[in-house]
């Protein structure tokens, strides 16, 4: 679906003020007897001209394996989906597989006397589950093991006070939506080494797709205006690309070619694909003095003026659309000439298109 906004605010109640005035003429044109020449004026109002279309835009954040199995028996229990700290992904006999938030994976028991990352992994955990006081240090002490026993006891697990390798699978962030591996299916057998769980890691990519149609409507300068809740996201196209259907993907970056979300990604749901609103910018808004476009006239150098009851006056075109063009150059309230010849020129030229011409 797509809609069209065309921004185009000048006199909006009333239309334009106009005004015709019949001339009388005696002189010969052409060899031809012209006897009237209409004259209509308008008034020149604050008003805004810009084009948008309203699309959809897919952010998507590739799921990857971030842990293999380490446990040997019949899954019991699956629990994909959105999981936070401390759950259960699946089950191995009767013996839980928890997600525990962390950069690096398990990669040993964890014990008394253990020191280092995962650790402190572990002792995050227990912090938050209320089981262990202070902050997580890194080394596995008496007070750990304590804080252990107690967690295996709330989750009436054996109280061994160490955490055998393959019971907590870390993952960067949660809550996040997690999948588990192909192999992890409840009645299956598991020798270990599998692909456990996947869950969205890296950089989330930002796509924009549309029929050959809708493609044609948007050029490569456009700019894309995304929002979720209370964000306001601008990027960029980066690349585009055909699928065999024949619609076209854009692919969207910040200005700076990161992502486009920036430093607020992490206020994204966790889904491995999200969508949102967006509007693609055709033409930006431009507000200010706007007139008729019939009445911004150019000389032979390519310079623009507009005719008023003082004469001829020197604008600039900020941008125009839809018949209706913002300069600069005049005020507000001015007098603009929109048909009807001036004493000193013989025809019109018509308004040249500029930068930010539109639709």
């Amino acid at each position: 679906m797509i809609i069209v906004t065309t921004l185009i605010l000048a006199a909006a109640v009333g239309g334009w003020w106009a005004g015709r005035v019949t001339l009388t003429s005696v002189a010969p044109i052409d060899g031809v007897q012209r006897s009237a020449i209409d004259t209509v004026w308008a008034e020149a109002s604050k008003g805004s001209v810009g084009r948008s279309l309203a699309f959809s835009t897919t952010v998507r954040q590739p799921a990857v394996p971030v842990a293999q199995n380490a446990l040997s028996g019949v899954v019991t229990s699956v629990s994909p989906g959105e999981l936070d700290q401390g759950e259960i992904a699946y089950v191995v006999g009767d013996t839980p597989v928890r997600v525990v938030q962390g950069a690096k994976p398990f990669w040993r028991d964890l014990t008394t006397g253990a020191k280092g990352e995962d650790v402190a992994t572990l002792q995050r955990l227990l912090i938050d589950e209320g089981h262990l006081r202070g902050s997580a240090d890194g080394d596995f002490g008496a007070g750990t093991r304590a804080a252990v026993r107690g967690w295996q006891k709330a989750q009436g697990r054996p109280q061994t006070g160490s955490v055998s390798l393959g019971e907590l699978i870390a993952v960067p962030t949660l809550p996040a939506v997690v999948q588990v591996g192909e192999g992890i299916v409840v009645g299956r057998r598991l020798a270990g080494g599998e692909d456990s769980v996947l869950a969205p890691t890296g950089d989330r990519e930002f796509a924009l797709t549309v029929s050959e149609e809708q493609a044609r409507m948007i050029p490569a300068e456009a700019t894309v205006e995304i929002k979720y809740e209370s964000h306001t996201w601008v990027g960029v196209i980066a690349s585009r690309s055909q699928d065999e259907r024949g619609q076209t993907r854009f692919i969207l970056a910040a200005a700076d070619g990161g992502e486009v979300c920036g430093q607020d990604c992490s206020s994204l749901p966790s889904d491995a694909q999200v969508t949102l609103r967006s509007q693609v910018i055709v033409v930006p808004r431009v507000e200010g003095v706007a007139v008729p476009a019939a009445a911004v006239r150019t000389r032979a150098d390519r310079t623009a003026y507009v005719v008023t009851d003082a004469g001829e006056v020197p604008v600039a075109v900020r941008g125009s659309g839809q018949g209706i063009a913002v300069v600069e150059g005049i005020q507000v309230g001015t007098r603009v000439q929109v048909l009807g010849q001036t004493d000193t020129e013989s025809g019109l030229a018509p308004l040249e298109p500029t930068a930010t011409s539109g639709g």
